[in-house]
Parts: structure tokens; C-alpha cells; sequence
């Protein structure tokens, strides 16, 4: 309604200067013409002329614009909201519990997001310090059918635990077996061959891993 109201407006002040356009123009060409008269007709025309204009520049040109974006984005169209964001917002806040607990909902909720997963197997290990329990997420997820993509990710995620948090090189060894076994003539076989030879390379030399330091987290010592 407001639109309309300027457009009304403007398209009365166009037309006033119109019709004082011509006025002065009638004045020009008459004998005796009053040249005072002329400039401040001509004068009028200007002056309606540069209200007009500004009433569009300041009114109607945003309100077109808008009206153009909501022909190109449909109005119905409802942003989707990336709960992966929520999880961010928690860890920014420094609530790695609320974060893990978003993850996990997501994961269950599509299971084809790993990332999910893996970053609640992060939280758990790197900000809490609870390997344990980022190992039973990533062990009890590998208990279901998975792409080979995804199975030796995961796969390779939960040896990482096992070797560089627990030295743990039998179970390693069984992972990287298993993978070598179900997925053979694969990339990821020729991966976990190749980092089955480096467990058992640093096994015999004794040459066992030292657990990566533990971020600081307020809230594990907060229930600790």
C-alpha cells in the first residue's frame, strides 16, 4: 500500500511539472512573454523534478529491488537449518558434552554422516580425555553394514585410537587385517598393508607410541 501511495505521489508530481512544462512553454512563445515567469515555470519543473526523483531513489528503487529478489528466490523456499552448527555453537561455549549429544542425534538421524561421528569421537578423546568412550562410538558404529569408503575410514579412525592413544597393536593389527581381507585389490587395502608394516615395524623395535597430550578442558576437570 505504501508503494502505491509513492507512486501516486510521484506520478502527480510528473504530472505537475508537465503541465508546468508546457505552461512555460506557452509563456516562451507569447509576445511580451514575462521572462520571470518563465524561470520560475521552468524553475518549478526542476524542483518537482528533483522531489520525484528522490521519493524513487530512496523509496521505490529499494522496494523493486526487493520485489525482484523475491522473484528470484521463492518466497516458500525455507532455509534449511545445518544442525552441524548447533554442535559448533556448543564447542565455542565450551559445552563438549551438549556438542557430542547434537552429534550423535545427527549421526543417528543420517547415518551416512560420518563426519558427525568422527567429530563426536574428537570431542570425547581430544577435549574430555575419554578414550574409551570415542572408541566404543567408533567400534559399536562398525558393528553395521557400511560403503567401503566409509567402513575403512572408520575403520582407520578407530586403529588410530588404538595405536596412538593405547599402543594397542593386536587390535590395530585385527582392524588393519580386516580391511586388507574384505577389501582386497582396493586403495584401502594397499593403505592399511602399508600401515600394518609400520605397527609391525614399531612393535618389534619396541618403538610404542606416546599418547598425544590431552587438550585442557575446564569442564573435565570440572567432573573429574
Amino acid at each position: 500500500m505504501r508503494i502505491f501511495t509513492r507512486l501516486v505521489l510521484v506520478a502527480a508530481l510528473l504530472y505537475l511539472g508537465f503541465v508546468l512544462f508546457q505552461e512555460g512553454r506557452v509563456q516562451q512563445s507569447a509576445e511580451n512573454a514575462d521572462q520571470t515567469k518563465i524561470i520560475l515555470y521552468f524553475a518549478g519543473v526542476i524542483l518537482v523534478a528533483l522531489f520525484a526523483g528522490t521519493i524513487v531513489a530512496l523509496s521505490l528503487v529499494p522496494a523493486i529491488g526487493d520485489w525482484v529478489g523475491h522473484l528470484l528466490v521463492s518466497p516458500d523456499e525455507k532455509i534449511e537449518h545445518d544442525p552441524h552448527m548447533d554442535a559448533q555453537a556448543k564447542i565455542a561455549q565450551g559445552d563438549y558434552h551438549g556438542a557430542i549429544s547434537i552429534f550423535l542425534q545427527i549421526f543417528e538421524s543420517d547415518h551416512t554422516d560420518t563426519h558427525a561421528l568422527n567429530e563426536a569421537v574428537r570431542l570425547y578423546i581430544e577435549k574430555l580425555g575419554d578414550v574409551e568412550s570415542g572408541a566404543t562410538l567408533l567400534e559399536n558404529a562398525l558393528q553395521e553394514e557400511w560403503p567401503p569408503e566409509q567402513s575403512a575410514f572408520l575403520a582407520n579412525r578407530l586403529v588410530d585410537i588404538y595405536w596412538n592413544y593405547q599402543a594397542d597393536g593386536e587390535r590395530s593389527r585385527a582392524l588393519l587385517m580386516q580391511i586388507i581381507e574384505t577389501m582386497p585389490s582396493t586403495k584401502y587395502s594397499a593403505n592399511a598393508q602399508h600401515r600394518l608394516h609400520e605397527i609391525d615395524r614399531a612393535v618389534l623395535e619396541g618403538n610404542l607410541p606416546t599418547p598425544p597430550q590431552i587438550e585442557d578442558s575446564g569442564e573435565a576437570e570440572a567432573e573429574a
